[in-house]
């Protein structure tokens, strides 16, 4: 009995060492939190450089057409309620795109005025602000081009999300972490300097690629270091960075009227992040996951050397060995997938997980790119839109810490799918109604993002955690890629069936979630039979290193 109580004794005091939250893993987070600040730099930006500013063709216009005579002064028009026609009234939409050809005889027009209407081939646009929109003259015939550019980044992201899961999982997070970080500031440079549409679309296609990997291997990383208690804190952390990043942006969106120097910006702050190479370690789980027990060892002395813990380090020591060797069946992620493969549902839980990003990923963006179509002053507006990102973040954590996982997740989507619906009607009688109302959706689906990046690798084993998050992630790029059109469409055509569809679709989603277990108090599943044992609603022990 003795012998018996001594040895439970002695584990007890290596749990109390496995979940602490000493000064090394509250420096973790708060790099992880600074290093996710750019990352609203790239996903955000075409806030800025893809804002279409106020134009109208560039030829010399007889508006006779329009009931008076008028020529274009220094590329606008005399009469200034002609400009606001032609800047803003959609019933003179035509206006901006045609202009009136008067090399013709007018005497032998016989198929009336409206024939005397040719496409403009050149657009003035506004002074104050240069955009890829304004500088490419992506408008009239070429605004298609529009959606599709953003359309197009987040197909890179699509790709950057798988590519970066299985470089995690292949190479280790941390190389995944700072390989990432730095394309993500290398190609921010690089497309500054595009020239033509053809380098552009290929710049900002591999931006795309490089600005999503980071954060989620970050994610990843900082729950694998520190104990369940703290895995809302962790994503807490890196989203709060995210949102500062937001905020910093809608200051950017102000002080840089050039899109090149905005990209710019978004390169040089890279070189803040250099010392991450020394600063940032491996994590142990995935070491240990990977066979490499002696630098999991190095890597868990090395922590308990910071923390000033080293009375129990052969018993931490001794943990790691217990867990590798527990663990050595299932040495390959190849292997791991397989096994996946083969369980049901395992296969439904990841169908589920999925077909949330997706829909969670299209609202979102529509709420967040279509910031620049709200009525009101679109600086502010992107300055409301950071807002609420922070308060996302503080939301998320206060909900996700005491409701679980699940229920914070369908809590949100109910909401936003009420929100979303009532926006095209709200529309109809009131701006500024529809506008707080766009802002409570955005505000909904922001804490559901954050609740999908905790709770997904929270579902899967060690081997291919981030390989499945990186997938989800990838798929919901199906939604962010439909955004941009979804809102192109909008803007000539009523809302209201895509508002009811997308709702719908969001209030099917949160239902789905029924299906899933609770993760909030279970550890980080190392195997398949541990991600199985979810599913028994069992709160399984703590056992973190």
């Amino acid at each position: 009995m003795q012998n018996i109580k001594a040895e439970k004794n002695t584990m007890m005091e290596t749990d109390d060492n496995k979940v602490e939250f000493g000064r090394y893993e509250k420096r973790l987070l708060l790099l992880l939190l600074i290093s996710t600040i750019p990352n609203s730099f790239s996903s955000f930006q075409f806030l800025s450089t893809h804002y279409t500013p106020n134009f109208h063709c560039s030829s010399t216009v007889d508006s006779s057409a329009l009931g008076e005579s008028s020529t274009l002064t220094n590329g606008l028009l005399n009469n200034r309620s002609v400009v606001q026609g032609f800047f803003n009234d959609t019933s003179l939409n035509q206006n901006v795109c045609l202009h009136v050809n008067n090399s013709g005889n007018q005497a032998n027009n016989s198929n009336g005025d409206n024939n005397r209407m040719l496409p403009c081939k050149s657009f003035q646009f506004e002074n104050d602000v240069n955009t890829v929109i304004s500088e490419f003259q992506l408008v009239c015939d070429k605004a298609w081009l529009k959606p599709t550019l953003t359309s197009l980044y987040m197909g890179g992201k699509m790709f950057g999300a798988m590519l970066g899961g299985f470089v995690s999982d292949r190479f280790g997070r941390r190389f995944g972490f700072l390989f990432f970080t730095a394309l993500q500031f290398i190609f921010s440079l690089l497309t500054s300097f595009a020239s033509s549409i053809p380098m552009y679309i290929i710049l900002i296609f591999c931006s795309g690629m490089t600005g999503v990997a980071n954060f989620e291997i970050a994610a990843v990383m900082g729950s694998e270091m520190v104990s369940y208690e703290k895995r809302g804190l962790n994503y807490f952390c890196c989203e709060m960075g995210f949102a500062i990043g937001y905020v910093i942006l809608s200051l950017m969106n102000y002080l840089f009227t050039s899109w090149k120097w905005f990209l710019v910006f978004g390169g040089l702050v890279g070189f803040i992040y250099i010392p991450y190479y020394w600063l940032i370690d491996e994590t142990p789980s995935w070491l240990l996951a990977t066979g490499q027990n002696d630098r999991a060892k190095k890597i868990l002395q090395k922590i308990a050397k910071y923390n000033g813990r080293n009375a129990n380090l052969d018993a931490r020591v001794s943990l790691i060995e217990k867990k590798c060797s527990e663990n050595s069946s299932t040495s390959t992620v190849w292997s791991t997938v397989v096994q996946l493969s083969k369980d049901w549902r395992l296969i439904f839980r990841l169908f589920v997980v999925i077909f949330s990003w997706c829909i969670t990923s299209l609202t979102y963006y529509v709420t967040t790119l279509n910031n620049d179509a709200l009525s009101g002053n679109r600086y502010l507006n992107v300055f409301y839109g950071s807002l609420t990102e922070v308060l996302s973040g503080v939301i998320f954590y206060f909900f996700v810490t005491r409701l679980g996982r699940r229920k914070c997740y369908m809590s949100f989507m109910f909401i936003a799918s009420i929100a979303v619906i009532a926006i095209p009607f709200l529309d109809h009688w009131n701006g500024t109604a529809a506008m707080v109302m766009n802002m409570l959706t955005k505000l909904s689906v922001a804490v559901a993002f954050c609740v999908l990046f905790l709770y997904t690798h929270e579902l899967f084993p060690t081997h291919i955690r981030t390989s499945v998050l990186a997938l989800s992630s990838a798929m919901s790029r199906i939604g962010s890629i439909m955004a941009p059109f979804v809102i192109y469409a909008n803007e000539s055509a009523e809302a209201i069936a895509p508002s009811i569809g997308i709702g719908v679709t969001v209030f099917i989603s949160a239902l789905s979630y029924i299906l899933l277990p609770e993760t909030k108090k279970a550890k980080l599943p190392q195997t398949i039979e541990d991600a199985k044992n979810l599913d028994r609603r069992q709160q399984l022990q703590p056992d973190h290193v």
